[in-house]
Order: C-alpha cells, then sequence, then structure tokens
C-alpha cells in the first residue's frame, strides 16, 4: 500500500490552518477585498450596484481613469471586547473597466442599506453622415461613391467651375 504525505497528521498542520484563518478573517490584504458588484445597461447609462456592507458615505471613494472606475470602501468595526467576533473592519476594492461612451463626469452615487449605486449615463450616439468616397475605376474615369448606412449609390462628378 502507497502512503500519501499530505495526508498524515503533522504537528505544522493546526498551526498553518490558523495562520491561514487569521489571514483570511484580517481580510483584504494590501490591495483590499472584491466587493460584489451587479453591473447593467440601460437605455441612457450604465448601472453598478456594489455591496459595502457597514461602509458609510465616508467611507467609501470612486474615481475613474482611463476608462477605469475604481471603488474603494472601508467597513467599520468599533472597538471592544467582544466574547465572539467574527464581523471586522474590511478594505473593499473593485475595478471596473467602462464602455468608451460612458460618461463619468457626470455620474451619480447613492448608497441605501449596504448597496452603492453608481449611474454612470452614456454619450447619445451620433447619427452616421454621409461620406463621399472616390473610386478609380479601370479606364482612367473615376466616379464618387454615396455612402450612407446599410447602401451606397453611385453620383456622376460635378464638373469643376471656372
Amino acid at each position: 500500500m502507497i502512503r500519501w504525505p499530505y495526508f498524515e497528521s503533522s504537528p505544522l498542520r493546526p498551526l498553518l490552518e490558523q495562520l491561514l484563518s487569521e489571514e483570511r478573517q484580517r481580510g483584504g490584504g494590501p490591495r483590499g477585498e472584491p466587493m460584489p458588484v451587479n453591473v447593467y445597461e440601460t437605455d441612457d447609462g450604465v448601472v453598478i450596484d456594489a455591496a459595502v456592507p457597514g461602509a458609510g458615505p465616508d467611507d467609501v471613494d470612486i474615481q475613474c481613469a482611463e476608462g477605469v472606475l475604481t471603488i474603494r470602501a472601508r467597513s467599520q468595526v468599533p472597538e471592544r471586547e467582544f466574547m465572539h467576533q467574527e464581523i471586522r473592519p474590511v478594505e473593499y476594492l473593485r475595478q471596473l473597466a467602462l464602455p468608451a461612451d460612458c460618461r463619468f463626469e457626470d455620474a451619480r452615487a447613492e448608497a441605501e442599506n449596504g448597496i452603492l449605486t453608481i449611474r454612470i449615463p452614456k454619450s447619445r450616439p451620433r447619427t452616421p453622415e454621409k461620406i463621399k468616397i472616390q473610386v478609380a475605376r479601370r479606364g482612367g474615369d473615376a466616379k464618387t461613391i454615396d455612402a450612407k448606412p446599410g447602401s451606397y449609390s453611385e453620383v456622376k462628378p460635378k464638373k469643376p467651375r471656372r
């Protein structure tokens, strides 16, 4: 019978489990704990719902740079002598890539019941414009084409004015 060394008991195993458990309880690490988010699109913008339990409005920082939305939050727990403590202070950090047409400068945020809601409007798409395309044909004569969304038609070139 072959014995697998990782399943055998070791005096270091409980110490390792305790160390890992303490790291999980501290939460966050150097970059912060990722918060759960829901992101969806509406007719006029993008909406982000982020769960930040225990974080007040002064504990949340929202920034946008180069199309990346960064949400930082800190939940607070009062200092006291606990008989048993499972709720600990947490540093949250989440970064999301935004669509190119988002206007962050017009964004609004509100918080209710531990959910931070960020609404970011999008730019209205511009209607396509006609673009004249010069097409060279064999034999040397050039024609101009009106490019329209979905179709095109050939247009006779205008004679230059003298």
